[in-house]
């Protein structure tokens, strides 16, 4: 635990109770199970176990009661993971909402998993502030807009190839006009992909999400009213 990457002050706190309860235990470094009960008590990863579904008090209570049995490997290789995924969706710091993510993979995740809660959930919530069960605030089924602009929502975890994948393959547009896109979403959080008659908009919604749900990627989409723009003005995707 000497070389640790950049992390949130809350974090630090939780890799510190994480480090009292192992040596507590006897054990000189804290495992998997140690910074899960820490992460209880996040700020940063609470609301996101929450948002999944996790009863904590119930959490807390399985992990325990299994602890004599769990594997007592460290945290580097988590860590890493984490600050790998940080990296990648260009932050600075890694929290415990990011040891969260990557504890869902290793073995002591059957105890988020064992309460319905997966990775995927965890991530739209970060990525989008949608819980579990939940929709997202801006939509437009109940709208009764013939046409519907498809709104791509920016997200720090779904990978830039999937994204211009979806577009070439799903919306069928050309690699330079899906590339474009992709980096407009970027740069601006949102990146419109053209309008479309309402029904053809709700089935590429549903596409895309389902598709990005199967990778387990937290990309979503929105519908927004576009009115009654005749089919010839509809931008095309090439």
């Amino acid at each position: 635990m000497a070389l640790l990457p950049p992390c949130s002050e809350t974090f630090k706190r939780s890799l510190q109770r994480a480090t009292s309860a192992a040596r507590a235990r006897g054990r000189t470094h804290p495992g998997p199970q140690d910074l899960l009960i820490a992460l209880i008590e996040d700020d940063e990863a609470s609301p996101v176990m929450q948002a999944c579904g996790i009863d904590l008090t119930r959490l807390r209570r399985d992990v325990e009661a299994a602890g004599a049995t769990e594997p007592t490997t460290g945290l580097g290789h988590v860590l890493q993971l984490a600050l790998n995924e940080v990296q990648l969706s260009e932050r600075t710091v890694v929290t415990g909402a990011d040891m969260l993510v990557e504890l869902f993979a290793e073995p002591i995740g059957r105890f988020l998993s064992a309460q319905g809660a997966t990775r995927y959930d965890a991530l739209v919530y970060l990525s989008h502030g949608i819980g579990k069960g939940a929709t997202a605030d801006v939509e437009a089924d109940c709208d009764e807009a013939a046409y519907l602009e498809l709104v791509l929502l920016n997200d720090p975890y779904t990978p830039a190839e999937f994204v211009t994948f979806v577009l070439e393959h799903v919306l069928g547009m050309s690699r330079e006009r899906a590339t474009a896109i992709m980096f407009s979403t970027h740069a601006r959080k949102r990146g419109s992909c053209g309008i479309f008659p309402r029904t053809e908009a709700m089935a590429f919604r549903e596409t895309v999400q389902s598709l990005a749900a199967a990778r387990q990627h937290p990309l979503r989409c929105v519908l927004l009213p576009a009115g009654d723009a005749p089919a010839p003005d509809r931008p095309s995707p090439n």
